[in-house]
């Protein structure tokens, strides 16, 4: 043991980045580190913070069951949200972030369910990661009015914080009614879509609901689910050439190919142009 304290590793988990060597000795013993390394939240983080720059080049190869976003449809946006998972909050960001003039719609409809989706994100954040992390990157985006207009985005950390509260006091009440039992796939799914429906979940929190069972209300995503698992959100990969006017050095890397997850399950990086920022 040495006699002082190596300062690395409390560093490692406040954000500090392991060097290459370090790097990979720990991806070979946790592969899914790689995954999240690959990720292509983080790029498009970067670009939503950059002055300068947006993320069209993203929403350009974003694919809904090889499917590219070229008109509005609340139906496929619905879809593409999936599941509330850290792991799906790229292709959203991927549209929020865009200028190209087809996005609009989509934007628009986006704005309206924005904050309740990060909110049900940050209920299920890996590694007891602090969501005010990423609350403040998305609130330095917002200020550079990268998303327009949000509706009832909290305006400050202390706001964020009493939101996702409120949503961890909701989630325990239904839990608490039998409603919901554990925090798996379906549940997470159906809290996403109850906040949808108001009257249902006043309903749920009452004594109106005596009628209802809990395989009722099962019943009532089963669809919803099964279409989850069937989807596919991906970004198909694209070669420098083809993206000109794309500036890789105000987001790290030009778009390339990654299967999104559906519900928690590893995605997969598939493109052979981007650079690897794992390396």
């Amino acid at each position: 043991m040495p006699e002082t304290l190596n300062h690395k590793w409390p560093d490692y988990l406040t954000g500090s980045f392991p060097r290459q060597a370090l790097r990979t000795a720990l991806i070979e013993d946790f592969p899914c580190l790689q995954s999240v390394l690959d990720d292509p939240l983080w790029p498009l983080l970067q670009r939503l913070v950059h002055p300068h720059e947006d993320t069209g080049c993203w929403a350009a190869q974003l694919r809904l069951n090889q499917c590219p976003f070229r008109y509005f449809s609340a139906a496929r946006l619905m879809r593409l949200c999936g599941i509330p998972d850290w792991r799906r909050l790229a292709g959203l960001l991927a549209l929020m972030g865009s200028e190209r003039p087809c996005d609009a719609r989509a934007q628009s409809w986006l704005r309206a369910v924005f904050t309740h989706y990060v909110l049900c994100v940050c209920l299920d954040l890996p590694g007891q990661a602090d969501p005010l992390g990423l609350y403040r990157i998305l609130e330095a985006a917002n200020r550079l009015d990268k998303f327009g207009p949000l509706n009832a985005w909290p305006n400050s950390p202390e706001g964020f914080q009493r939101e996702l509260y409120h949503l961890k006091r909701l989630r325990a009440r239904l839990q608490a009614r039998g409603w919901m039992v554990g925090w798996g796939f379906r549940e997470r799914l159906l809290f996403w879509h109850l906040l949808w429906d108001r009257p249902m979940l006043a309903r749920l929190l009452s004594s109106a609901a005596v009628e209802l069972t809990r395989r009722d209300l099962i019943s009532h995503t089963r669809h919803r689910f099964r279409q989850a698992q069937r989807d596919r959100v991906s970004f198909t990969e694209v070669s420098p050439e083809a993206l000109s006017w794309c500036d890789p050095a105000r987001g790290n890397t030009l778009p390339y190919g990654w299967n999104l997850s559906w519900g928690g399950f590893s995605s997969v990086r598939s493109g052979r142009f981007g650079n690897d920022p794992a390396k």
